[in-house]
Order: C-alpha cells, then sequence, then structure tokens
C-alpha cells in the first residue's frame, strides 16, 4: 500500500467513524427518548396523542429515521470490512472482531425491525390519526379497534429495538478495550 493509498484509507476510515457515531448516536438517542418519554406521553394523552404523532411523522420522523439508521449499519460494517482486511478470519474471531461483529449483527436487526415492524405500523397510525377527524362515530369505532394492535406493535418493536441498541452501544464501547 502506497503512502498515498494509506492516507486515503485513513481519511476514508475518519469519515466512516463520523458517520457511524454520529448516525448511531442519532439513532439509538432517538429510540431512546421515543420509547422512553415521548411515547408514554403521547399514550397519556388519549386522543390528543394522535395530534402529537401527526405533527412528528409531518416533519420527517418516519423518513429521517430509517435513512439515519441506515447510514450507521452500513457505515460500521464498512469499516469493520476495511479493519479486517476483508472480514478476515483472523480478525473476526479476535475478541475485537466479535465484538464489533455482534454488535453489527444486533444493529443490523435492529434496523430491519425498524424497517419491516416498527415503521408500517407507525405509518398505518398516521394513516388513521389523519383520517380519524373526518370520519364518522362508525368509521371513527373501526379506526379505533385497528390502532390498538398497532399502537402495542409500535411499543414492542420500539422497546426491542432499544435492547438491541443498546447491547450494540455497550459492544461497540468496549470493543477496542478487548483487542
Amino acid at each position: 500500500m502506497t503512502l498515498r493509498s494509506h492516507a486515503n484509507m485513513n481519511t476514508l476510515l475518519v469519515i466512516l467513524r463520523l458517520v457511524h457515531i454520529a448516525c448511531g448516536v442519532y439513532w439509538a438517542g432517538t429510540i431512546f427518548f421515543f420509547t422512553t418519554f415521548l411515547q408514554p406521553s403521547v399514550k397519556d394523552l388519549g386522543p390528543d396523542g394522535g395530534k402529537v404523532m401527526i405533527r412528528l411523522f409531518e416533519r420527517g420522523y418516519l423518513t429521517a429515521l430509517p435513512v439515519i439508521a441506515v447510514a450507521a449499519v452500513v457505515s460500521g460494517w464498512w469499516m469493520l470490512w476495511i479493519v479486517s482486511s476483508g472480514f478476515e478470519s483472523a480478525y473476526m474471531g479476535s475478541r475485537n472482531g466479535i465484538a464489533l461483529s455482534t454488535g453489527g449483527l444486533l444493529g443490523t436487526v435492529a434496523l430491519l425491525a425498524g424497517l419491516f415492524v416498527m415503521r408500517p405500523a407507525a405509518l398505518r397510525i398516521w394513516a388513521i390519526a389523519k383520517e380519524m377527524p373526518k370520519a364518522d362515530e362508525s368509521r371513527r369505532g373501526a379506526l379505533m379497534a385497528e390502532m390498538g394492535p398497532l399502537q402495542a406493535r409500535t411499543a414492542m418493536a420500539a422497546k426491542t429495538i432499544f435492547s438491541l441498541l443498546a447491547a450494540v452501544v455497550i459492544l461497540m464501547a468496549v470493543a477496542r478495550s478487548l483487542a
């Protein structure tokens, strides 16, 4: 590897690390806030909580968070590929490699849970919340009946994602110490 290509690789690693850390902190922090504070508060508000969620969704929450999560996961796997020389078995079998790859796997599972469980349920909740004010009494009852299981699904998905991301954060924090 030439000096120039080594410098380019270091620059790439710095950029990837910045993207990974910034996006990972934002993703984990947002899920922590959503699970711990926002979702219970919205639930306590009853029907008025729907107004809060509509505004949150209109501001792009359901678009921004998946993009940020994908950036965190992709940049993490890309960095691991670089530092492990293409997922070389000696590195991947080291304590550091095991910690980073386990964290990457858990982060990927969290991403998939967000994309394929939480996000679709939240999009349907958003559609119901927007329809609710215009609905007649019988339609409103049907919408409320549909919303209950969707809210339970998003709550369970959020708690699962939060737990996975907490494990990821711990693994990423200690991985360098394990080398």
